[in-house]
């Protein structure tokens, strides 16, 4: 399947750009601003019934997944970082203020393009140092030789972090297979690890959605703009998940991307009662994965 096709999964970059302002996530609402994502906000929102109120609910579960990755990759102190589908997040520019980390993003050549102009401005306004150890490359996950450019700014006797976030969701199950080997081979020569919180299964899906409408209907909206069924191309279970990834020759360890480990600023920023915060540990995991 040509770019272009995947090209259509971008906006939602802007619409997670969105929902992140409303927390404390370095450059989230300088992103917002300058990427306009209020306009694709609304404009996805166009001919749906979703109220403000549900911001109540999406804010947080963006702010969570953000930074469960970063916690992540901070427990496991690896200072290589692969991220593949990157969006907006700008969590390169962040890390590497620390001169440890070698970063390197990777997206579709529009969005790619887009990020490095706000980034310049970003970096214009606030002053900030240029980053020698923060790298971008146009990307698709399903083309090793685009990955194997990418990664030739690692150290190859150093261990690899390779994240993402909402990408996998977006990928058939054939799609999957291919983006795994990809990163398989990438481990099996730099060591490492593979963290994401995107292995989601149809009942996870619709327990989302039944705790409440808004996330279903934004869920729709979303399957409308991308033309991608994200409920199909989920895995049935955690069995499932287990089987496919242990075919493919990774071991997986599944821990709760809510763990205490962070605040969730934008449950304050938005009148959430902290009692609340049951409410948000269906949002998932974080699966680790080596090679074996």
């Amino acid at each position: 399947m040509p770019n272009q096709d995947y090209s259509k999964i971008s906006p939602t970059a802007k619409l997670v750009a969105y929902f992140r302002q409303f927390s404390d996530i370095p450059f989230a609402a300088d992103v917002a601003a300058l990427m306009h994502a209020e306009d694709v906000f609304n404009e996805l929102l166009q001919g749906t019934d979703l109220t403000p109120e549900f911001l109540k609910w999406a804010a947080p579960l963006a702010e969570a997944r953000y930074k469960s990755i970063v916690s992540a990759i901070k427990r496991e102190g690896i200072t290589q970082v692969l991220e593949l589908a990157s969006g907006l997040s700008l969590r390169g520019l962040a890390m590497t203020e620390d001169p440890e980390y070698t970063y390197v993003e990777t997206d579709l050549p529009g969005i790619t393009e887009e990020k490095q102009q706000i980034l310049s401005i970003i970096k214009s306004n606030q002053a900030l140092r240029e980053r020698q150890n923060l790298f971008f490359h146009a990307v698709n996950i399903l083309e090793f030789p685009q990955i194997s450019s990418a990664i030739r700014h690692f150290e190859p006797s150093h261990p690899v972090a390779v994240i993402h976030e909402g990408l996998f969701q977006y990928l058939s199950m054939s799609e999957k297979e291919t983006a795994a080997r990809n990163i398989h081979s990438v481990l099996s020569r730099f060591g490492g690890v593979w963290l994401t919180p995107d292995f989601e299964t149809k009942a996870e899906l619709e327990r989302r959605s039944h705790t409440h409408s808004q996330l279903q209907k934004l869920a729709q909206a979303v399957t409308g703009a991308t033309q991608r069924d994200i409920y199909n191309a989920a895995f049935d279970n955690q069995e499932q998940i287990a089987d496919f990834f242990s075919r493919l020759g990774f071991k997986l360890r599944i821990s709760p991307q809510i763990d205490g480990s962070y605040q969730l600023t934008a449950m304050q920023k938005l009148g959430i009662p902290e009692a609340n915060i049951k409410n948000y540990k269906f949002n998932g995991n974080i699966w680790t994965l080596r090679v074996e």
